[in-house]
């Protein structure tokens, strides 16, 4: 092999592995973001001696999941395709955060009195229905506490679907 052959192949891998690391070491976007966050503030409390939890740092991770959360739901109720509106919650608080940010959209909704299109409807239907989900994933339906949780978020659910009057597909 020529030697500026072997010269250029060596630059084009160099100049590969330092992409690859620029990329590995970029920013990430704002709800891996955020979910790295969370991730990170649950393992420092799971660390922590029993009893003895900073309410602080978890008040910080819920709302720093809620942003990220907040900004994909607007963006899949008015994008023009079908979207998921929100990803897979991997523990409990995102998944109480999910729900509690899909909530708190139905409810500015419903505060502020406009009418709804079907489609819009629709995609807030399944954006609670989905939240609700991973929240019953997420609870102890043998705790008694996440068991009054889960009911008290299930009567939420129906209330604020009935007050946007959405409901199932083809109703």
């Amino acid at each position: 092999m020529k030697a500026s052959t072997f010269l250029a192949l060596g630059a084009v891998s160099l100049g590969l592995f330092g992409y690859t690391l620029c990329q590995l070491a970029g920013p990430t976007p704002a709800s891996e973001r955020a979910a790295e966050v969370t991730r990170t503030k649950a393992a420092k409390t799971a660390s922590d001696a029993p009893g003895r939890r900073d309410l602080r740092d978890e008040r910080d991770a819920r709302d720093a999941l809620a942003i990220a959360l907040r900004s994909r739901l607007e963006r899949a109720l008015e994008a023009p395709e079908e979207l998921p509106p929100l990803p897979q919650p991997n523990d409990r608080l995102e998944a109480e955060t999910a729900f509690e940010v899909v909530m708190e959209k139905i409810e500015g909704l419903v505060d502020k009195g406009d009418a709804l299109s079907k489609g819009r409807r629709k995609r807030l239907y399944r954006a609670a229905n989905d939240a609700f989900a991973a929240l019953s994933n997420q609870l102890d339906g043998q705790n008694p506490h996440d068991l009054a949780a889960l009911e008290q978020a299930h009567v939420r659910l129906k209330v604020m679907l009935r007050e946007i009057d959405a409901g199932p597909p083809g109703s």
